[in-house]
Parts: structure tokens; C-alpha cells; sequence
């Protein structure tokens, strides 16, 4: 847990260590987000772009928008099912070129209208991504120099897949304290050692609702906007992982909070973990 910029506890399961690197699963979605936003701020990307990929072009997705796939609302189709042979496992575990299974879905509903959350949107953004660069090797560059190694995540690992799309939805490693370093830039508005990396104003699109998520998800963060944790802020944001890891950001307590584990709802309750931590803080 960080309190103030500084970290004041931290508790580890036995086989376990602060050098432990461990597989963050969704929480690389953030990074994602993060990428986008240094190529924002860096005027090369508005999230009001469309037209957004050759073989869209002439068609009904060539509407679709930046911001529609940072905020899961583009409309086309997918299933994210994770315990059976849906496209979130089918592009995971069987396909080598992972975006291109989102490319080539079809629209089933309008974008901004049908929030839907995909695993397979992130990775099409990862491609986006690639496509700002003339090389590939300034592609996986981009990612470190600018973000990464910048903000001294120095155990962070993003793997590719076989044709060298970063798998930006899923398969970021990295120790609890260089994720909980990550989230210290958007704690902190955007600044890191007094360098500028994200605008402010992305931080706060980052935790701006997404139409139709019910107040859960803005860009690639989930939200606490409509109280689904009644005892916690509703400025609390994170980043979530498939088998409970969590990285909660807390501005109005100025908190980092950072959880691994395999267990999720009901055994564990994230509404009193995190109140009993903000009690024990206050």
C-alpha cells in the first residue's frame, strides 16, 4: 500500500517476495491506456479519430472512434467467456496474430450504445498503436522509453505475440511495486519527477464513465462512480485482472492500494478489504 507517494506497508504469501514478478492479466489494460496517452499528449492521437484501420474502410466500422475502443463501446461483436471457447480465449491460447480478431468482427451494435467489454478491443488498440510507428522496432521502443522505463518500472515485461503485437489486454509481469509505481502516475495527475507524462485532462477522461457501463468503466479503468462499493470513494478507480488482481487508485485518501490473489467475490469482499485498510490509515 502507498500513502502519500510513500509506501508504508506491504504482506506477501510464503514463496512470495517484493522481487516476485507477477502476471497482471487485465491490468495491462491500463497500460494500454497509458501508451495512448503519452501519444495524446505528444499531439500524434485525439480520441475523436476514425477511420481507423484500412480494412474498415467503406464500411459501417470506419465510424468507429479512438475513444469508442478506449471505452469498450464500439458495437462490434464479442464474447468475453472465460470459461469456455469464446474469442477472448480463442485469440489468447490459439491465435498468433491476436488484433486481427477484432478487426474482423462484425458490428451487432452502435458505437457509444453498446458497452461490452472486450479483451480482444485492447489488442485491435494495440495495433493502432503499431501503426503510428514506421518500424516495428520503434513500436516496442515507444513502450519502454516513454512509459516504462521512464517511470522506473524496471521489472515490467510485456510479452508479444507471434507476429509482435504487444498483448496489451493481457500479459504485462511485473513486481506488486512496480504496478503500484504505475498507478502512482495517475494518482498524480499526471506528473512523474516533475516530467511530464500523461495531461491531466487523460487522467480524468481515463475516469470518466463509459455510456451504458452503469457508472463501472470509463478508459480502460473501472470505476466506483455509482457506488458499486457503497463504503468506499466514488473517485476510486482501478485496474482489475482476471483472477483478482487489483491495483486501486484513491485521489481523495491519496492511496495506492495493490492486490494479487486467486480468490474473488464472495471470498474475497473488496468493499471491506479496502474500508478496513482506509479505517486503518485514518
Amino acid at each position: 500500500m502507498l500513502h502519500n507517494d510513500h509506501l508504508i506497508s506491504e504482506k506477501y504469501a510464503p514463496g512470495f517476495s517484493k522481487d516476485s514478478k507477477l502476471l497482471g492479466w487485465s491490468m495491462t489494460k491500463s497500460i494500454t491506456n497509458a501508451i495512448l496517452g503519452v501519444l495524446e499528449r505528444q499531439g500524434k492521437i485525439s480520441t475523436d479519430l476514425d477511420n481507423l484501420f484500412k480494412e474498415w474502410e467503406n464500411n459501417e466500422r470506419s465510424k468507429i472512434t479512438l475513444n469508442n475502443l478506449l471505452q469498450m463501446n464500439s458495437g462490434l461483436e464479442w464474447e468475453e467467456d472465460y470459461n469456455s471457447l469464446s474469442d477472448v480465449n480463442k485469440m489468447l491460447f490459439i491465435e498468433s496474430d491476436m488484433p486481427k480478431v477484432k478487426l474482423n468482427k462484425p458490428m451487432t451494435g452502435k458505437p457509444d450504445h453498446s458497452w461490452n467489454y472486450s479483451s480482444g478491443t485492447t489488442n485491435l488498440l494495440s495495433r493502432f498503436i503499431r501503426e503510428q510507428f514506421e518500424t516495428h522496432q520503434e513500436y516496442i521502443d515507444f513502450w519502454y522509453r516513454e512509459l516504462i522505463d521512464k517511470i522506473g518500472m524496471n521489472s515490467m515485461t510485456i510479452e508479444p505475440d507471434l507476429k509482435g503485437n504487444f498483448v496489451g489486454s493481457s500479459y504485462a509481469w511485473a513486481t506488486p511495486r512496480d504496478w503500484a509505481k504505475f498507478c502512482l502516475l495517475y494518482l498524480n495527475n499526471k506528473n512523474w519527477n516533475n516530467e511530464q507524462v500523461l495531461k491531466e485532462s487523460w487522467i480524468r477522461y481515463s475516469a470518466k464513465p463509459t455510456n451504458g457501463s452503469m457508472g463501472e468503466y470509463g478508459a480502460h479503468f473501472w470505476l466506483n462512480t455509482e457506488g458499486k462499493y457503497p463504503s468506499l470513494p466514488k473517485d476510486m478507480f482501478s485496474c482489475n485482472g482476471f483472477q483478482g488482481q487489483y491495483i486501486f487508485i484513491i485521489p481523495s485518501r491519496n492511496v495506492v492500494i495493490v492486490r494479487f490473489g486467486l480468490t474473488e467475490y464472495p471470498q474475497f469482499d473488496i468493499d471491506t478489504f479496502i474500508k478496513t485498510i482506509l479505517d486503518a490509515v485514518s
